[in-house]
Parts: structure tokens; sequence; C-alpha cells
């Protein structure tokens, strides 16, 4: 799916399920299902999600209450929009972000409306995307924002470096030695997003329900077993 055509399913899907001015809750409709997806670097998380939001789409056993979104790199101009945030903001919401003193100098300038409120504001985007259910999200510490909803499994990709840094070769069309610095980048920012919003270690992996490691498996399979979590889930 295009980058365009994922941003309107993401509007569709905010403006149907969780619009403003419309209940959260839906009769006795309980919170999710949701996945949450942590990944390391190179870990193939964006096509996996992508796999397992087709997966889902046909999987019976899971109850459907909206069309199964995925909610990744699109969610940031997601949240711009319903938040109603200046677009020059957008470069400051992604767990990579900015540096430190340059995140210090735009708040100054009045350019982004500060760390803490826009992460605050993702997260109340993702608690609302989350409750409303049938959706796929990835990073942003969504594990740790949705952990108390009963229907969410989390998930957390993991690879060797010599196999992530040749996927992210590949997939960046940069050299391998590029590849490597970059993912080591990726993985120590993400770190401190995590570290700094919510005081938590990413790969403490009693965060998440399940652990795999993308070198041994190839997307179907990795997006079968989460599907399998999750019915399991929805089933207790």
């Amino acid at each position: 799916m295009s980058g365009i055509n994922q941003l309107d399913l993401c509007r569709a899907y905010l403006e149907s399920a969780t619009g403003r001015g419309k209940p959260t809750d839906q009769g006795n409709k309980p919170d999710g299902p949701v996945v949450t997806i942590s990944r390391e670097a190179g870990a193939r998380g964006n096509t996996i999600a992508e796999a397992l939001v087709e997966r889902v789409r046909t999987e019976r056993s899971i109850p459907r209450w909206h069309p199964w979104t995925l909610f990744n790199q699109n969610l940031i101009q997601c949240v711009i929009e319903e938040h109603s945030l200046p677009q020059s903001t957008s470069g400051y919401l992604g767990e990579q972000g900015a540096g430190d003193i340059s995140l210090m100098v735009a708040e100054l300038l009045g350019l982004h409306p500060g760390v803490y409120n826009t992460a605050r504001r993702t997260a109340e985007t993702i608690r609302r995307i989350a409750r409303a259910g049938n959706a796929v999200i990835v990073g942003r510490g969504g594990n740790i924002i949705t952990a108390d909803i009963a229907h969410a499994i989390h998930v957390r990709l993991i690879g060797s470096k010599q196999t992530r840094s040749n996927h992210y070769a590949l997939h960046a069309g940069i050299s391998h030695a590029k590849a490597v610095a970059e993912i080591a980048r990726i993985d120590r920012a993400r770190m401190r997003y995590l570290k700094t919003h919510y005081q938590t270690d990413i790969n403490d992996p009693l965060r998440y329900d399940i652990v795999l490691n993308t070198d041994r498996m190839g997307d179907d399979e990795a997006s079968g077993i989460i599907v399998t979590a999750l019915a399991a889930r929805m089933a207790a």
C-alpha cells in the first residue's frame, strides 16, 4: 500500500472509530484488540506489520469492529491533525526526533509545542486507537501506553546486527558500513525515547508478550505467530 493510501486509511479510521465528540466505548465492547510492535532497526518491523494486517483481516476468531489499520510512520501526521499541531512539529514527533539542543531551541522559538506535550499528545492518540481496537501500532512506546488493555499483544522484533544491517542496506540503498552505523544510531534514539518519556528499558523482555528473532523466520511466519497469540488472548 502506498503512503498516501495508508494515511487516508488512518484518517478514516480516526474519524470513524475515535472521532472527536464520539464515545470511545461502544456498548459492551472491550478495549482492543490491538497489536503493538517494538523493533530493532532493520528487523523488518514495517513489512511484518503489513503482513500482520493482511492476515488478521481474514481471521474470523478475532472480533472486527473497524477495518484493521496499520499505524507506523503515518501516525505522526495523524497526531498532528488530531491535535491541530503545526506541521513543523513533524520533525520532533518521531522516535528519533532531533538532537536535544535542536529541540530546546525549536521550543524556545515556538516551532513546536515542547517535548513533553508532543509525547503526551502522541500517547493520547495511541490510547484512543488502542481502545477502539482493530489496529496495529508500530513503535513510540505503544506497549507501555497500552499495557493495561487486556485484548492486546505486545511484540518485540529483534535480529543479529549482521542480518539487520544487510536488510537495512538493501532497503535504504546504502553501503553495508553505512547501514551498520545507521541501525546503531536508530536503536540508540529509540532506546532514549522510551527512557526519556516512560522511564523504561526498550530491551526489557518483560514488557512484551512475544519476542521474535526475525533472523529465523519470514514475514508470514512471524505474522502467523502474532495472530495465533492474539486469537488466544481474545479467547481467554
